[in-house]
Parts: structure tokens; C-alpha cells; sequence
């Protein structure tokens, strides 16, 4: 596969779109979160996108750099870590993104507010640094 710089500059960019989307839900407590549809539902399809958009970048860069082709998103960021893509402290960060990223997608069984909220805070916090480190990939 050939490197395309401008496809993973796109997607940053993506990123930085929804990080400030999901920031705007940052004093969002559990309770409000829990009680209004709506909310739910955005903040569901804003973690899938940012899941789709991380993980497709990182295949993307192990497929053009490397030739690798994983079985599956979670095959992905540990593909990622092996081959020097992730360091350490993202990798434990983002390590379950890719099974996470196939619940909100398939809905495998009914999502749970608790598991979902917890993802929420923490990529809203880990989001920007996931943003700098792949901007950095590609530099």
C-alpha cells in the first residue's frame, strides 16, 4: 500500500473536530448523561467515529510502512505497539478501543451506560494526546 500523507492529515484533522464536539460535553456528569436519549446517542456515534478514525490510521501507516494486515481492530493496536507505531503508555490507553469501537458499532448486546460514560471521560482526556502522537507519525 502506498503512504498517503494527505488521507492521514484529513483524519487528524477529523479528530480534532470531534475532540472539540466531545469537549463540549465536558461537565456532562453521569446522571445527565444516563438521562437524555439524545445524549447518548451523540456521544455513542462521536466515540465510533474517533475508534474508526484512530484505528484506520494506524492500519493505514502498518499496511504502507510495514505490509502488515490485521485480523481485526483490536489486531490493529497491538500490530501498532509491536512494530515501534505506539509507545507503551498509549497502547495501555487505547487498548480496548477496537473491541469497544465493535459494541457501539454492532451493538453485540445492549450497551452499557456505565462502560460507555467511562470510555467517554477517558478518551475526552486522552484524546489531545492521541492527536500530538500521531501527528508526530506522520511529520
Amino acid at each position: 500500500m502506498v503512504y498517503r500523507k494527505e488521507s492521514l492529515v484529513k483524519r487528524i484533522e477529523k479528530l480534532k473536530e470531534y475532540g472539540h464536539d466531545l469537549s463540549s460535553y465536558s461537565i456532562l456528569t453521569f446522571e445527565e448523561y444516563a438521562s437524555d436519549r439524545k445524549t447518548k446517542y451523540a456521544i455513542e456515534r462521536l466515540l465510533f467515529l474517533i475508534a474508526e478514525n484512530i484505528l484506520d490510521f494506524l492500519d493505514h501507516l502498518l499496511s504502507a510502512r510495514s505490509g502488515v494486515v490485521s485480523e481485526g481492530y483490536e489486531n490493529i493496536l497491538e500490530n501498532a505497539f509491536e512494530r515501534g507505531l505506539l509507545d507503551r503508555e498509549l497502547y495501555v490507553g487505547l487498548k480496548g478501543l477496537g473491541g469497544f469501537r465493535n459494541v457501539l458499532a454492532h451493538e453485540y448486546l445492549k450497551l452499557n451506560d456505565e462502560e460507555v460514560f467511562r470510555s467517554f471521560v477517558k478518551m475526552k482526556n486522552l484524546l489531545p494526546e492521541v492527536i500530538s502522537y500521531l501527528e508526530g507519525l506522520i511529520e
